[in-house]
Parts: structure tokens; C-alpha cells; sequence
């Protein structure tokens, strides 16, 4: 959730405090800054004179060997010596001292930064340690830790076990926001102290250097909030000369201003975990004392193993919850394919059935509206229509409008749905197919109108003269803050699911265009074959008694002598009239046959020369019994095409007959190829009646004649030239010569390399 608080970044002392280089400890240890392996000192607590008896500026050169038995130096440096020494346990140091000081043994920690080696004492708490009963209160621990079922569960058992382990007064989990603000999931109270369960501090409670501490550190202890800061001797880095860098050191000096912050919240002692999760600061568990504590190192280690233990826990309970979810949001989406598969209607799978498409929102008063062939289906309380309309044109003009597109403030990214927040704060869209404006809306109502804040989240300021101070808040009272226009956010998993639902009407949508293609062609080619067979059927029938007749008629005819002229006439006429009718049937047959893609089909390679010259030599004795000169202007002779021989001389065949037919006697008829691109361009030229220039264009039409061609042909021939040149991925076509007579003109690839017969072959 994004809230919108002040912040105060503009303030040095706060957001750019350098918080890792404080020049000073907390007093309940010792730190010392030494060279490895002579161990002589370079840096020390003032402190250090109340365990060595010299002041620290005394011990800057000395060596520490000097204040450790021979027997235990050798074990030192090899402690020291290790790579991870900073993740050992705390080494039993005896320091031999001058009988009058007391505390001879200590705990010692080390680890290296920024090239140094500092070492951080404290005072043996082994004496105090009930090691069975701390053991069992650890094991217990991990048991009840690791048993948990989900992230609710992990964070209410972290805390009343980190409240075991180091009988702080308050134990309070908070987990980070995307905008870095901490809302308390999980507590564990005594009755008189404040609980925060449910409330949310700032994210400059936290800046971002103290985030940047506390990802690098496991744990930050302070004992005594009242505690007065113990300068370092001297306090800079003897290799550069820099301040002495204490990031990982567990006595480090805290910010004035927390100290301030606790003291306001009336805490006076605590304890900080670390929880992180993939190598991110996920949240913390804070622990507060109404009285000063100090902690003993091994309580400190069991906090710190809770804290690693529920890092380590975080992604698997949650993936855990999400598992779960993924689940049940996984059933309602194959309930919506089973429907959407049953459903003619795509929308009536969505919204028809139980589950519907709602259940995918998963919350509680979410609405959703569908738009498919143009009309809305609305299910739950949504926006209007004409605000939805409205919404859907800004979605649509969106740049990545085909994206997937989610909010829990719409009101923030499309202003005019501040009108309906109390409905649609939230919004998740997807568009779907078949058109631009097809979308699936799912709407989420306004959420929480208040936040509790553990305070005024806005921090004071104070003037002093020309400079600005801030301060933390005074009161960490309950403060309600007015949140408009948001919703629940949307989960991973819910966004996962509702692209995964539209895949699937993708897949769907497809399938179902498959299906009907499929039976679209299923249905077309039974139609072809029936009205093949239909034709085969028809030309058969009629061609039986037309061969009888046309026999009779031939009889008839021999018997010159007994028949009058006119009878003659009347036989010519008959005959022509059975010849005509042949034709037509071989021509629907044909025409048939090449639509289906059932006639019988050869390819060859094959010379342009060679096709026309066969072409005029069967033409040859028409145009001589009429006088008419066939004449070759073949540029390209040698030129060849890859093509089915018959048919092409068919084209060329029919071209070549209606030309002889509308060419008057002693006229002339030319035949040429030339070469365009890829292409061989074949034309048929003659000086006949020619085509009125309205006709160009209808000559390929099936069965359509001129007026001029009164009953010389079926009006099929050239139809069925036409379905063959494309067939051979070529174009046919016709124009008029105005001085009289006409040009018909087809192409054909040339067969120059292999794949020219895959080419023709593929249509």
C-alpha cells in the first residue's frame, strides 16, 4: 500500500546522519583496533582503563600480547586467523591484569572492515549460564519455528520465541512495504506495555543508512538508552586516514536522535533482528524494555539464530501460502475451461456457471465486466457502463495495450475513476480476441479508508536561529490517517492466474477457429466432390441419348438423294447443335475438375517455341480453310517453363479456336513470347471483331458471351483458361486493338532452378 507521509530527507540529521562512523561505543564492552599477527593497538575505547588500569591513549603501540598468558596468545592469532572470524563464536579471553581490577574475564568478537581488525570485550556472562535449560529453550525454539504452516503463523511464533529468549517486555515483528514504511504483523506484549499490533511507523523512522546497517548486521543491542557514548582513541582509520568505520561492531554508538525516538516512546532497552529474505531487508523484530537490560552474549546468539531461522523460512512459508492459493485459484480456472469448452458463448463459460470468473479476484466485493461482440456482461457492483466505456479507451490507447494491466489506485493512473473509487480503487485488465475493444475487467472496491500510524508519522522541526533540527515524534499515540482510492493489492499468484485464463481463451479461440476452418473445408470439399460426381453424373446421362441422336442425324445425312434441301439444312443445324452440347459438358467437367484439383496433373519442362508451334500446327487446317495466316514472333524459343503440357496447350489451343472463330477470312492471327522478370509473357494477337472495351473484364466470367459471339462457343473456355494459367501461379488477361481485333496474354514462370516445380505444385 502506498501512503503518503512526510518526509524528511531534506534534513542532514537525519536521512545523511553518517550513523557508521559515530567515533564512539556503547559502554557495556571494550573496543580496540589492532595489526594481526603482532597484535599491537592502534585504536581504543576510553573505557579500556577501567579493564587494563592505562589509559587508552597509553595503549595505542602496546601490543595485547602483553596482556595474555604465552599459552593462550598462539590460540588467539589462530582465531584471529580465520576468514569467517567474524562469524565464530565469542573466544573465552583471561587477561592478566594487576590484582586490584576485578574483571579478568572476557568474551571477545572480532571482525575486519575497511582493512582494520577491531576487537569488541565484553565481560564473561559463562558464570551466569544455565547451559541445559538454554539448549532446551533453543531446541524448543527451532521445532516450533520450523513446524509452522504459513507466514502468519511463523511471524506470531518468531516473536513469542525471541520473547523467551531474552525476556524483553515487547517483541514486535514489522515487515517492510514496497515504500519502506513497517506495519506490525506480529507481538508478544506484557501487560504494561503499549501493543503496536496492527500499526504502522514511518519509513523515515527508519532512513535509509540504518536500513543499509541493519542488512549487513544480524543484530543491534542497547542495553541503557541513557547510556553516555564512549569516544574512540583516536578515532580514524590508521590505512587512510578516514573515521573508523564501525558498521558491523556490535558497540556501536547509536544515532542521538533514536536515543531521543526511545526515550520518547518510553523504551529503555533494545534489541534489533535483522530478517531478511533473497539478500533483501524483508522486515525486523524489535524488541523493547521498559528498564535497562543488557543481554548476555548467548541470549544474543539465540535471538540471532531466530532471526536466521525465520530469513530462511520467509520465501518457503510464503511460497507455501502461495502454493496453496495457486491451488484454488488453479481449480477455478480449469472450471472456466471446462464451461468456456462447453459454452457456445466464450462469456457464458465466464460468468454462467459456479465458479465464475469473479472467484479469480478473490476478494471480498470484487466485480468484474466482460466486452465480447459488442456487449457488456457485468457481474457484481461495477461502474457504469458510460465510466466503463471510458476506461476501456484509455486502456485501449495505452502504448502496451496487449499487456496485462493491474493497479490497486486506479484513481492515481487514470483520474477519472476517483468517481467510483468506492467500487474500482482496484483493477485488474486483459484484452481478449476478435477485436481492440474486447476486455476482461475485474474490479476491487476501496479498502481501509484509515491507517494507524504509531504516531504522527509527519516528524517536528525546530529552529534555532538559521538552523533547521529534526526531531522524532513525541507521542506514539495511536494517529488514524484518511487513505482514498486503494484496494487490496493484487497478488502474484492472482496475476498469474488471470494471465494464465487468458492464454487460455487465446488457445481456445484458436482451437475453436481451427474446428470451424476445419469444417469449412471439410463441408467445401464434399460439396466439390458431390457436384463433380453430380457432373460426371449429368455428362454422362446426356451425352448417351445425345450420341444417339447425333448417330440418327448422321444417318439421315448419308441419304442425300431421298431428302429434300431444307431437310439437310435442318440435319446441319441439329448436328451443330449436338456438337455444342458436347462441348458444354466436357467443358463443366473440366472447368470441375481443375477447381477440385482432381483432374490429373503431370509438370514437364518444356520450350516456349516447342508450345506454340504445336499449337498452330493443330489449328493449322481451320485457318487454311479460311484463309487465314498464323505467324510466330517468338522472342524467347529456347526460353522453358515448368508447367503440365496438356493443359497449357489447352490454353493455348482455346485462345488460338476463339480467335480463328471471330477473325473474318484472309485475316491474320500472331503468336509471340517475350520475357518479363521470372515470367514468359504468351500472347495471341488476331485481326478479328475484336472485344467492346465494357467486356475486356467479363470475357473470363463462366459462360458469359458477347452478343457478337451469337452461339460459337459454351462461354467455358476461357474461364477454364483462366483457373489454369493461375493454377500454374501465372495471370491471364485480355485487351481490345481499336484498329480492329483483340490480344489475349497470359504468363508462366520460368523453370530456371529446382524449386520452380515445388512452386507450381504448391498452390
Amino acid at each position: 500500500m502506498e501512503i503518503n507521509t512526510i518526509e524528511p530527507g531534506s534534513f542532514p540529521d537525519c536521512a545523511k546522519e553518517p550513523i557508521h562512523i559515530p567515533g564512539a561505543v556503547q559502554p557495556f564492552g571494550l573496543l580496540l583496533g589492532v595489526d594481526y599477527p603482532s597484535l599491537r593497538i592502534h585504536n581504543a575505547s576510553l573505557n579500556c582503563q577501567e579493564a587494563f588500569g592505562i589509559r587508552a591513549e597509553e595503549l595505542i603501540g602496546r601490543s595485547l600480547a602483553e596482556f595474555i598468558s604465552e599459552e593462550q596468545f598462539p590460540l588467539l592469532q589462530e582465531y584471529l586467523a580465520s576468514e569467517s572470524v567474524r562469524e565464530q563464536a565469542a573466544f573465552d579471553l583471561t587477561l592478566c591484569l594487576p590484582s586490584s581490577l576485578r574483571n579478568r574475564h572476557w568474551e571477545l568478537t572480532a571482525h575486519r572492515h575497511s582493512g582494520c581488525l577491531l576487537l569488541e570485550l565484553e565481560p564473561s556472562s559463562a558464570g551466569n549460564l544455565d547451559l541445559l535449560s538454554y539448549n532446551r529453550r533453543l531446541g524448543t525454539a527451532v521445532q516450533l519455528l520450523y513446524a509452522t504452516g504459513s507466514l502468519k503463523q511463523l511471524c506470531d511464533v518468531a516473536v513469542q520465541q525471541v520473547k523467551e529468549i531474552t525476556g524483553f517486555d515487547r517483541v514486535m515483528l514489522y515487515q517492510f512495504t514496497e515504500d519502506w514504511h513497517g506495519r506490525v504483523v506480529a507481538e508478544a506484549c506484557a501487560p504494561h506495555m503499549h501493543s503496536y499490533l496492527g500499526h504502522y511507523f514511518p519509513a523515515s523512522d527508519i532512513p535509509p543508512q540504518a536500513r543499509a546497517v541493519f542488512l549487513q548486521n544480524w543484530l543491534r543491542m542497547i542495553p541503557d538508552v541513557g547510556y553516555a557514548p564512549v569516544p574512540l582513541y583516536p578515532g580514524m582509520n590508521p590505512l587512510n586516514g578516514a573515521p573508523l568505520d564501525l558498521s558491523h561492531a556490535a558497540l556501536r554508538s547509536v544515532s542521538p536522535i533514536h536515543l531521543e525516538y526511545l526515550r520518547n516512546m518510553q523504551v529503555k532497552a533494545t534489541l534489533t533482528i535483522s530478517l531478511l529474505d533473497d539478500g533483501k531487508l524483508w522486515g525486523l523484530i524489535a524488541c523493547h524494555h521498559a528498564t535497562p537490560r543488557l543481554l548476555d552474549t548467548s541470549s544474543r546468539v539465540g535471538a540471532r539464530m531466530v532471526g536466521q531461522l525465520v530469513s530462511s523460512q520467509i520465501h518457503l512459508k510464503h511460497s507455501l501460502d502461495d502454493t496453496h492459493y495457486r491451488a484454488r485459484l488453479r481449480a477455478v480456472h480449469q472450471s472456466l475451461l471446462h464451461y468456456m469448452g462447453q459454452e457456445e458463448d466464450l462469456v457464458a463459460g465466464l460468468v454462467k456457471h459456479q465458479p465464475n470468473m469473479l472467484d479469480l479476484a478473490a476478494a471480498r466485493g470484487a466485480a468484474a465486466a466482460v466486452y465480447h461482440d459488442n456487449q457488456w456482461t457485468i457481474v457484481g457492483d461495477t461502474p457504469d457502463l458510460v465510466d466503463i466505456e471510458k476506461l476501456v479507451d484509455w486502456l485501449s490507447q495505452r502504448p502496451n495495450r496487449n499487456e496485462l494491466y493491474f493497479t490497486n489506485q486506479l484513481s492515481k493512473h487514470f483520474p477519472p475513476a476517483h468517481g467510483y473509487r468506492n467500487v474500482a480503487s482496484g483493477l485488474a485488465a486483459i484484452p481478449i480476441p476478435k477485436s481492440e475493444r474486447n476486455y476482461i475487467l475485474w474490479f476491487r472496491p476501496e479498502v481501509a479508508t484509515t491507517v494507524v500510524w504509531a504516531g504522527n508519522p509527519e516528524k517536528p522541526v525546530r529552529q534555532a536561529g538559521d538552523h533547521l533540527t529534526l526531531h522524532p515524534r513525541a507521542s506514539f499515540n495511536s494517529w488514524l490517517e484518511t487513505v482514498e482510492g486503494v484496494s487490496l493489492p493484487w497478488k502474484k499468484v492472482e496475476i498469474d492466474a488471470i494471465t494464465e485464463l487468458r492464454n487460455s481463451i487465446l488457445a481456445l479461440d484458436l482451437e475453436r477457429e481451427f474446428h470451424k476452418e476445419q469444417y469449412a473445408r471439410a463441408a467445401a470439399e464434399k460439396a466439390s466432390l458431390e457436384k463433380e460426381n453430380m457432373v460426371h453424373v449429368v455428362s454422362h446421362d446426356l451425352r448417351t441419348p445425345l450420341s444417339i441422336i447425333k448417330i440418327s442425324l448422321e444417318m439421315m445425312q448419308r441419304k442425300e438423294n431421298a431428302l429434300p434441301d431444307s431437310v439437310h439444312s435442318l440435319l446441319q443445324r441439329g448436328l451443330r447443335a449436338a456438337d455444342a452440347i458436347d462441348r458444354l459438358a466436357s467443358g463443366v467437367l473440366d472447368l470441375v475438375k481443375v477447381e477440385n484439383g482432381t483432374a490429373k496433373r503431370h509438370f514437364t519442362r518444356v520450350a516456349a517455341g516447342e508450345l506454340v508451334r504445336d499449337a498452330f500446327e493443330l489449328a493449322m487446317p481451320l485457318a487454311e480453310r479460311k484463309a487465314i495466316s498464323l505467324l510466330e514472333c517468338v522472342e524467347e524459343a529456347d526460353s522453358e517453363v515448368w508447367c503440365e503440357r496438356n493443359r497449357i496447350d489447352q490454353v493455348l489451343g482455346n485462345l488460338i479456336s476463339n480467335a480463328l472463330k471471330f477473325t473474318p477470312q484472309g485475316g491474320r492471327i500472331t503468336a509471340s513470347v517475350r520475357k518479363l522478370g521470372d515470367m514468359l509473357v504468351f500472347s495471341i494477337e488476331d485481326t478479328g471483331v475484336g472485344i467492346a472495351p465494357e467486356n475486356v473484364e467479363r470475357v473470363f466470367v463462366r459462360f458469359w458471351q458477347e452478343e457478337k459471339a451469337d452461339a460459337q462457343g459454351t462461354g467455358l473456355g476461357l474461364a477454364i483458361a483462366r483457373e489454369i494459367v493461375e493454377q500454374h501461379k501465372g495471370s491471364i488477361w485480355a485487351r481490345n486493338i481499336p484498329e480492329g481485333g483483340s490480344v489475349f496474354s497470359f504468363t508462366l514462370p520460368l523453370a530456371t532452378d529446382a524449386d520452380i516445380h515445388e512452386r507450381v505444385q504448391a498452390k
